[in-house]
């Protein structure tokens, strides 16, 4: 362990007088021991630190999680040459699943190198070096890892000293298995010798770092990315002390930070409340819980304007939960699907063009298990008072021609409903459709017709006394369940899916089924039967 390093967070500390705060419990910061340099994983429930409540007295990476309100125990994490970590030079991905960090350990490129480490289970797999560009000659310490796990933001230093250090911020972009892209400076329009410690908040906007002021001390600073460069830094003084203010983590919403501070005894960890104003811009959190989860599963986000990627990861069975982020400014396509035979897929729509503020989500998700006479819901979605499809259309048809091929013994029944159905005489917008009604009325009544609706019959009525006159009416409506159950069966055929495979129709107006909040806006819904 570098003392060095140590000593830099071993100085006194003035306490956070400027914003609410509150101690964490004493199954993680206990009363005598030291606790420093929390990082949080995206649902708030997985805490790495470090602690020297050890044998040897030396400060190790400890782990805890969150079982209800109440956090368990923490534990040194069992990683192997774990004393070669530099203090504080360690992350969680957001999703928990990856403990990322700097490590002396050979083989290596530079002084100190970043490595990931995959969680299996209960356990850490083989620590990975993704080498050049990633890592250079020099020291690439305090990596974090965006909430889409896309970048990776650390710091690159010519030494390790500690009232200097010569560091910068950098960013790469992952390409895919352990490839990296060349990494880019982040220019920040601040005067400081040394840049430490970026923590990228899940908006992927809004970046949290130390700089190194004019007394020698690190201070909190936080900057946002406005197109291809970064705002000019604003001190957090909320957070901010007279010594070194190095170290923090950041909950899954960024409306809470977690540090360290000294107390009369030894260091211990906190919650601080963030202003509003240092918070990332509105992001959207679903933690899910996929209850009958049979194997592995894709989970996958994607904007379904650009069809960029915005969420995608593995989910085992033996995790079952899942936590996305999902930024403001998007229509998002949202899915998980399994090859396990016997299971359908999950698909929703996150309309997040104008989230006015955060928001987390928990729910509980079941894939749908396939059998004869059970009906499944399809996110085929089409335009406002149209058969035509709407954006993201093209990505559920291929996901439902996908489980069709995949379960050729069923007969897949496409049924569209409306929850509500209007007829008007009048013309309007909201009522594309046109039906001919013809009426019956008597001669005197025929200098009325704008009263006609009120004394329709049927063609053989004989509620009008008189020679009765035949009178063609129109009706204006919004039915468009048959349409768009046509415009599905042309897709569908149109991809050379066989005819004897699926069957469609338009079924009117239901109010006993259930809409969803996206279906009931868009007054439709489509479901397959399984036959």
């Amino acid at each position: 362990m570098q003392k060095i390093l140590i000593g830099l967070l071993l100085l006194s500390f003035t306490t956070v007088a400027q914003a609410q705060k509150r101690k964490l419990p004493s199954t993680i910061s206990s009363w005598s021991d030291n606790e420093y340099a929390p990082k949080l994983s995206a649902d708030g429930r997985t805490i790495v630190y470090m602690s020297d409540y050890t044998d040897s007295g030396e400060p190790e990476i400890f782990i805890s999680t969150a079982i209800g309100n109440d956090w368990q125990r923490g534990l040194p994490i069992d990683i192997p040459n774990k004393d070669m970590i530099p203090f504080g030079a360690f992350n969680l991905s957001y999703d928990g699943e990856q403990l990322i960090y700097a490590t002396r350990k050979a083989p290596k490129i530079g002084g100190y190198d970043i490595r990931f480490q995959q969680k299996q289970g209960k356990n850490w797999a083989t620590p990975i070096n993704p080498g050049k560009p990633l890592n250079s000659t020099l020291h690439e310490m305090d990596p974090t890892l965006s909430a889409d796990g896309k970048t990776l933001y650390f710091s690159r230093c010519e030494t390790l000293d500690p009232s200097g250090g010569n560091c910068k911020i950098f960013a790469s972009e992952y390409l895919g298995d352990v490839y990296w892209k060349e990494p880019e400076e982040i220019q920040l329009d601040l005067t400081s010798s040394s840049f430490v410690n970026p923590v990228i908040l899940p908006d992927n906007k809004t970046l949290y770092f130390a700089a190194l002021n004019s007394s020698e001390n690190y201070d909190f600073y936080m900057s946002r990315k406005e197109g291809d460069s970064w705002s000019k830094p604003v001190a957090m003084d909320f957070l901010n002390t007279e010594a070194h203010d190095r170290y923090i983590g950041v909950t899954a919403l960024g409306d809470v930070a977690y540090i360290h501070e000294k107390d009369e005894r030894s260091y211990d960890l906190y919650m601080v409340k963030v202003p509003e104003e240092f918070q990332p811009a509105s992001v959207y959190y679903l933690e899910g819980t996929v209850t009958n989860l049979p194997a592995k599963a894709l989970v996958k986000a994607t904007d379904v304007e650009s069809g960029a990627e915005l969420a995608r990861l593995i989910l085992d069975p033996e995790e079952k939960t899942f936590g996305i982020y999902l930024p403001e400014g998007h229509k998002v396509d949202f899915y998980i699907e399994t090859k396990e035979t016997g299971f359908g897929y999950y698909s929703d729509f996150f309309d997040l063009e104008d989230l006015a503020s955060s928001k987390k989500v928990v729910t509980d998700i079941m894939l749908p298990t396939l059998r004869k006479g059970a009906k499944y819901p399809v996110s085929i979605r089409f335009k406002e008072h149209s058969a035509a499809f709407a954006a993201g259309a093209e990505e559920e048809f291929a996901r439902l021609i996908t489980l069709m091929k995949q379960n050729r013994d069923y007969h897949f029944q496409l049924e569209v409903y409306q929850q509500s159905i209007t007829e008007s005489e009048q013309n309007a917008d909201s009522l594309p459709e046109i039906r001919y009604d013809t009426l019956l009325v008597s001669p005197n009544q025929y200098d009325t017709l704008s009263t006609a609706a009120s004394v329709m019959t049927q063609q053989d009525s004989t509620a009008i006394a008189g020679e009765p006159i035949e009178e063609i009416v129109t009706i204006y409506h919004n039915d468009l369940t048959q349409k768009r159950a046509d415009a599905i069966r042309a897709y569908l055929q149109g991809k050379g899916v066989p005819s004897t495979m699926f069957s469609t129709s338009g079924k009117g107006e239901n109010v006993q089924i259930t809409y969803s909040e996206v279906e009931k806006a868009l007054n439709t819904k489509v479901i397959y039967r399984l036959e």
